[in-house]
């Protein structure tokens, strides 16, 4: 834990003065509203077969074990397409277990991103090769850099709720700040989605 915390905000030190190495790690490949609106043919079209998701404020609200209705639904449609999904979160297994379960997908709980071990263990216990994964949650400083410095796509969503816990809190302040110098650059702005 100490060394995710670390590497976040040395991260964000680093964004903050201006380090472009720094910002292009934080930079998503893709933004949208949520993961309902990703495009998903693109990702296949573009030999993606592997989707790492996070679960706080991701796929469901903040320390909350009722996922929306359509999870289900469109996880099960993404199984159906061919996709291997997995939960990645640094949150405890306590919390991220029921969500595996009622997902029917494997998960790695306490994981640790942004580091690179998280991003390993996840891909041993998946079976995937980097090239073919994608990572997706609403958090800059571990799920965005943690995969980029990894050598995997990620891509952006939109916060659930404006709630969060001990293990979001922190990085949801410190991501403020960043998203004011980088829309300052005109490189992310909150609602400005891309793909």
């Amino acid at each position: 834990m100490l060394k995710k915390n670390i590497l976040m905000l040395q991260t964000f030190a680093k964004v903050m003065f201006g380090s472009k190495k720094e910002i292009n790690a934080i930079t998503p490949d893709a933004y949208y509203l949520n993961i309902y609106d990703i495009d998903y043919n693109n990702l296949k079209e573009n030999q993606i077969d592997t989707l790492l998701f996070d679960v706080d404020n991701t796929i469901a609200k903040v320390d909350d074990l009722n996922l929306p209705k359509d999870t289900k639904k469109l996880f099960d449609e993404l199984k159906s397409r061919g996709f291997k999904i997995m939960l990645v979160s640094n949150n405890h297994p306590q919390r991220v277990i029921p969500i595996a379960q009622a997902l029917n997908i494997p998960m790695l709980a306490d994981a640790g991103k942004p580091t690179k071990a998280a991003y390993n263990q996840a891909l041993n216990i998946i079976k995937s090769g980097k090239e073919n994964v994608v990572a997706v949650g609403d958090q800059l400083l571990s799920d965005i850099v943690g995969a980029k410095k990894y050598g995997i796509k990620a891509i952006l969503v939109d916060p659930l709720s404006e709630e969060n816990n001990i293990q979001t809190g922190m990085a949801q302040k410190l991501q403020k700040h960043m998203i004011k110098k980088l829309t300052k650059k005109k490189i992310l702005e909150i609602g400005k989605h891309y793909h």
